[in-house]
């Protein structure tokens, strides 16, 4: 019997790569370029011996799936089979952060793999002979993995996110707590102790870099955001930028389903441009006394010029959506669109 690959995208991708490996069987379904009823009806018959998901898939979907075959993350693979010693991450927010920052210090002395939601597929470091991995970890994938099968699991925080998934805040809770199943687990967002946790040791002395895109001040009066995703990271943004300028305009734009299409009120920024395929929504969604839609975010760029508003906060407060593929390239096309209206 063959298996199949139910989605196309990174993760899709990492699972064709390890199964070519394996030399196992296999279709790939893809929602964009095949019959969605001819793969149904075969799911349905019990065609495939294994299917494989990515975290993106719906919980009812994924529950669907499971009537029919055995279901595969990525996470119940690589947690089953690497033998790195397996660090989990997750949180509403700090995740990517203290993923970062907790890599660049075991980096003094050990190899480590930095993964999951951050850095490659974990699929693409299978045993790659790398001491440590750290995997940021999503409620997606804690909700979909069958066993917590980690060395050491960190929560740092909890805070209502992803409701459009979870569909109530109990659900979301449960979900990110699974990490405390792991061998040792610690419930603290100090990068410092983390280290501590996992080594017996205290952490080097080290100035650590942030994330790209991360609250990145690109110049004077420029400062990219793109990472920014959800509401506490732009709440965060917003607060950081009202130390730094006393005039600036802000951009928001993305998916606001995420979101659960919940209302948030801003205050600081002189002017809210709201840009990309969603921008109505998030009109919809945002108070403030000066907003302004635009297409897309090389025109609200202009649009920001044209008001003479020199100082700006790129912090889009929703994933990419359809407008980007991530919010990597989403920083990307705000830096070089910066550079080409007022220079860096």
């Amino acid at each position: 019997m063959p298996s199949l690959i139910y989605g196309y995208g990174l993760t899709g991708k990492s699972f064709q790569k390890y199964l070519d490996i394996k030399g196992e069987n296999f279709e790939i379904y893809d929602a964009l370029n095949n019959d969605s009823l001819k793969f149904a009806s075969k799911i349905k018959d019990g065609f495939y011996k294994n299917i494989y998901v990515s975290p993106s898939v719906s919980k009812e979907k994924f529950r669907d799936l499971k009537r029919y075959s055995k279901v595969i993350t990525d996470m119940d693979i690589f947690f089953n089979e690497d033998e790195s010693i397996k660090i989990g991450i997750t949180g509403t927010n700090k995740k990517s952060t203290i993923c970062f920052h907790l890599m660049q210090l075991l980096e003094e002395k050990y190899s480590t793999n930095l993964v999951g939601n951050i850095g490659k597929p974990v699929l693409d470091v299978l045993n790659n002979g790398k001491k440590y991995s750290i995997i940021e970890l999503s409620s997606f994938q804690l909700d979909k993995v069958s066993s917590i099968d980690l060395d050491y699991g960190i929560l740092l925080n909890i805070d209502s996110d992803h409701l459009d998934y979870h569909k109530n805040i109990e659900d979301y809770i449960q979900s990110k707590k699974r990490i405390l199943e792991a061998k040792k687990s610690i419930q603290n967002d100090d990068v410092k102790i983390i280290y501590k946790f996992i080594t017996g040791s205290s952490p080097p002395k080290k100035e650590l870099k942030n994330l790209p895109f991360r609250f990145q001040k690109i110049n004077q009066n420029t400062i990219n955001d793109s990472k920014s995703t959800n509401f506490h990271s732009l709440k965060f943004a917003l607060h950081e930028a009202s130390e730094i300028f006393n005039h600036y305009a802000l951009i928001l734009m993305g998916n606001p389903k995420k979101e659960g299409y919940k209302k948030i009120e801003i205050a600081n920024p002189a002017l809210v441009v709201i840009c990309g395929k969603y921008r109505d929504e998030i009109f919809s969604c945002v108070k403030h006394k000066n907003k302004v839609l635009c297409e897309n975010l090389s025109l609200a760029i202009k649009e920001i010029k044209k008001a003479n508003i020199k100082n700006i906060l790129f912090s889009p407060g929703y994933p990419s959506g359809d407008d980007f593929i991530n919010f990597e390239e989403r920083g990307k096309a705000f830096n070089k669109l910066v550079e080409k209206n007022f220079g860096i």
